[in-house]
């Protein structure tokens, strides 16, 4: 199993959750959290005095899917590293 975890603006939950079922995943967790970074924080007022705001609403999603079959490799006793495939 893969866990998956993503860090989003809050405004692309709709889009990113349609997208995760589009392509077949069923189940996710969200979490509302705070981070910054790149992205720089803005000044408030509030009663008169101003503050930096540093760090911004984001939103996790956590996803847990199973891993992809693993493929299995034939081995041809012909072939090898003194006998390419021709």
């Amino acid at each position: 199993m893969k866990k998956i975890e993503a860090i989003i603006k809050p405004f692309k939950l709709d889009e990113v959750k349609e997208a995760l079922h589009d392509v077949g995943i069923q189940g996710i967790t969200v979490l509302e959290a705070k981070g910054f970074g790149r992205q720089k924080g803005h000044t408030e007022l509030y009663r008169g005095a101003e503050y930096v705001v540093d760090f911004l609403p984001k939103v996790k999603i956590e996803v847990v899917i199973e891993d992809p079959p693993r493929t299995r490799c034939r081995c041809h006793p012909e072939r090898g590293p003194d006998r390419p495939h021709r």
